[in-house]
């Protein structure tokens, strides 16, 4: 396998993207619902949830929401004359968004990788457990817009990782083989499994949001920082 890598397909949160967001907090809903021009807060957020779990359970295994769809939803049930995003959905997913964010960042080194393995004649794909509504925006705030050769989004293939589904999605969308692909990743079932349940090794980056779980995984390739992981998948490409 080394040196003959052709595909990196990359995990976005926890991997190339530090972000902490608060959707627990009194303040974040109030907000949320002020937004809005919802009178009630906690009226606001139980429907959240409520059309939440209603879209999730209309799912089959492994399917994966699309946040618009409530958002939109919402605005039309909750929402006040005064809401300026009743005829603009994403704009409000986009505010809803901004207001649950406590930290948004580029990881050190990310940038400076994904240029490495391009020059290195690799091509790069993001495929990511993630919501359109807001990660296109995160993409090009955090400069990693245009990163890619490609990107797939769990809510716009339906699925999401760890079903092999999502990866099945992606190889046909951009005409991938996956003898020729690695995924990196910060996830042991999601990331490590997922892969493997699609039939392609992966590369484990041990960060804060890295996961736990009871379930043994095993990485083809670990790394435990940015250098070592640039490192290693140098070697790869």
């Amino acid at each position: 396998m080394r040196g003959s890598m052709k595909n990196f397909l990359f995990d976005l949160y926890g991997t190339l993207i530090d972000i902490r967001t608060d959707e627990q907090s009194g303040e974040f809903w109030e907000e949320a619902a002020r937004l809005a021009d919802a009178p009630r807060a906690d009226r606001f957020r139980e429907r959240y949830a409520a059309l939440c779990k209603a879209e999730a359970e209309a799912l089959p295994a492994g399917g994966e929401i699309d946040l618009m769809r409530v958002f939109r939803t919402l605005l039309e049930e909750l929402s006040g004359a005064r809401c300026a995003y009743r005829g603009d959905v994403s704009a409000y997913a986009h505010a809803f968004r901004a207001a649950s964010i406590r930290k948004l960042r580029r990881f050190e080194g990310a940038g400076e990788l994904l240029r490495d393995l391009r020059a290195a004649g690799a091509r790069l794909y993001l495929l990511s457990n993630a919501q359109a509504c807001f990660t296109y925006r995160e993409l090009e705030t955090t400069g990693l817009l245009h990163a890619f050769d490609g990107i797939l989004l769990s809510s716009e293939a339906g699925y999401k990782k760890p079903s092999p589904l999502f990866f099945r999605a992606a190889f046909e969308k951009f005409g991938l083989v996956p003898g020729e692909c690695l995924y990196v990743g910060n996830d042991l079932r999601d990331d490590v499994g997922g892969a493997h349940a699609a039939g392609i090794p992966c590369a484990y980056l041990e960060t804060e949001q890295s996961g736990r779980y009871a379930e043994p995984y095993t990485p083809d390739f670990c790394a435990e920082t940015y250098p070592a992981l640039a490192a290693l998948l140098i070697s790869l490409a």
